[in-house]
């Protein structure tokens, strides 16, 4: 396990929760078995022998994908512009890279690609290390290093699941915080958060 203990973990369902592209569409666009053209690229846990699983940087590529779809490019000119950035680059996962923005591809020139690094901050390398998932509340943070990359609430490091889930066995944020030894507003943060991806008005 120690191999994944840094790159976060996260089934094509977990993912879906967090960036809103269907599990089903994450398996035909990364996962062999379900791409009649072969995967946009090889998940980093498969690598590593983890089937069905993504990694950090891999849901904020999958994430960034889902923009450009949005936007009407089709996966066939994505495909393209993922092998040609990545040997421009000179790295995988290109699409999250901050070179990207000054490389004038012809490709994104109609494509608001600012948006696709919002709220992720990088390491002096231009690697992804933390997305702020919810533009309302900075203190909810998605760290590889945490929890396997799933959301928590700062300063604890708690997973917000964990936190909205005592505070309704224990019946309220105070009771859940006391029995977890974090503040009553970690808790509230937490709730709030789990309640707006139950929503899905974010993170889509």
């Amino acid at each position: 396990m120690t191999a994944f203990t840094n790159i976060g973990l996260y089934s094509p369902k977990q993912a879906e929760r967090l960036i809103g592209v269907e599990a089903d569409k994450i398996r035909r666009w990364l996962m062999p078995a379900r791409s009649s053209k072969g995967p946009l690229w090889e998940p980093e846990p498969q690598a590593l022998g983890a089937e069905d699983t993504l990694s950090f940087k891999d849901l904020l590529e999958l994430r960034a994908v889902a923009k450009f779809r949005s936007h009407n490019v089709s996966l066939t000119v994505i495909r393209e512009a993922l092998h040609e950035l990545s040997e421009l680059l000179q790295r995988d996962y290109p699409l999250i890279n901050p070179q990207l923005c000054t490389d004038g591809q012809k490709v994104f020139e109609d494509v608001i690609v600012p948006s696709l690094r919002a709220g992720i901050e990088f390491d002096a390398e231009g690697d992804p290390v933390r997305w702020h998932p919810d533009p309302e509340d900075p203190s909810i943070v998605i760290d590889p290093r945490f929890a396997f990359g799933k959301p928590i609430v700062l300063p604890s490091h708690m997973p917000t699941s964990t936190l909205a889930q005592a505070a309704e066995v224990e019946g309220s944020a105070e009771d859940a915080a006391r029995a977890y030894d974090v503040t009553q507003e970690e808790v509230e943060r937490a709730v709030k958060f789990e309640e707006r991806i139950l929503s899905g008005a974010l993170l889509h």
